[in-house]
């Protein structure tokens, strides 16, 4: 470790003298930043923090971070690995470290290793997938008063995200032939789109071909409601928007209610990958519906099997909903969630009809 923790603060340190090494990690979003820049000391390079100003987890639910060499656009190589102590930088295929607040169990170190590996895991054959479902990140969403086959999340059925990835790029088409022929089989009825502003959307559809999704949007049954990755994990305790073209996470849920209280069901959410900004909202409601933590982990962290070479957390998810609705928000779901609602001044006809339309 490059690292010690006291009181609050977190000392970084590096046994080099150098002038160009930064600490860049989850807390910089992978940025150079002047404020993270390692000063020159009598025996080598050293850095201190507040711990809150550090303080943000990754996709391995855990602070991550690199000691950056600027002059060589590289993270400086550290050796010998440990055990859980680092986790894949789904960006290059390297490490990144882990900075642990409170000392890790060696059950937890056991935990994320294996989390790492599964992380690196590429699934570029169609043979590799046990069925269309996990071809296409599609599933049903369920859990306390959920109706049976009526809520479904899946990876974006038009846009291709890894299309530009060497090792995914010819299975990507196959990814969106059978998100497509899914949402057709269970006969959707509304999406909520969380990645496609009104704009992009528009512009998608008119040169998309005819397909069942094209004629949900076409009938005014596909609801953009863009949030951005950044906006669900770590701003869901406030209202701000990443992007100019999206939504704060308040909005996002006030637009996400609407949705489904003003439409008829089956629903599907869904983002680029289905996994966070679809596993957020999805899990909001979830605890609307009653569900226990255990079936929205469940259902959040099926994801991992998608095979793209990455991984999220349940951490990730966690956070962002406590954030939101307060640390008992999985102990009592729906009482979280309808105080949280009114809070949002969203009113009692729309969440009335929003629960009759998701509920059994």
């Amino acid at each position: 470790m490059h690292y010690k923790i006291k009181n609050n603060q977190v000392e970084f340190v590096f046994p080099v003298k150098r002038e160009s090494l930064y600490l860049k990690g989850t807390f910089t979003n992978w940025q150079v930043d002047e404020a993270f820049r390692f000063e020159n000391r009598k025996n080598g390079c050293q850095l201190i923090k507040k711990i809150d100003e550090v303080n943000k987890i990754g996709n391995s639910g855990f602070i991550e971070y690199v000691i950056w060499d600027d002059d060589v656009q590289a993270p400086v190589e550290i050796a010998p690995l440990q055990t859980g102590h680092y986790f894949n930088n789904q960006s290059n295929g390297g490490f990144n470290q882990l900075l642990f607040l409170n000392p890790p169990s060696q059950r937890q170190l056991q935990e994320i290793s294996k989390a790492s590996e599964q992380s690196f895991l590429i699934k570029n054959q169609i043979e590799q997938f046990a069925s269309n479902s996990e071809l296409a990140n599609f599933r049903a969403v369920t859990g306390g008063q959920l109706k049976p086959g009526g809520l479904y999340r899946s990876y974006h059925p038009v846009t291709p995200s890894r299309s530009h990835h060497a090792e995914l790029k010819t299975i990507e088409p196959l990814r969106q032939a059978a998100a497509m022929s899914l949402i057709e089989e269970h006969r959707i009825q509304s999406v909520v789109n969380l990645s496609d502003s009104e704009q992009v959307l528009v512009h998608a559809m008119a040169s998309a071909p005819d397909s069942y999704y094209k004629r949900c949007w076409q009938h005014g049954h596909v609801y953009s409601v863009p949030v951005a990755y950044e906006t669900v994990y770590f701003m869901s305790d406030c209202n701000q928007a990443l992007n100019n073209d999206e939504l704060g996470f308040q909005d996002g849920i006030r637009g996400l209610i609407r949705a489904i209280a003003c439409s008829q069901g089956p629903y599907l959410v869904h983002c680029r990958l289905g996994s966070d900004r679809t596993g957020v909202m999805c899990a909001f409601l979830q605890l609307m519906a009653g569900a226990s933590k255990q079936q929205i982990a469940d259902n959040y962290l099926m994801t991992n099997q998608l095979g793209i070479g990455e991984y999220r957390s349940f951490r990730l998810l966690e956070r962002a909903l406590t954030a939101a609705l307060g640390e008992a928000c999985f102990s009592d779901g729906i009482d979280a969630t309808t105080i949280y609602m009114k809070r949002l001044d969203i009113s009692d006809k729309l969440i009335k009809q929003a629960r009759t339309n998701l509920f059994s």
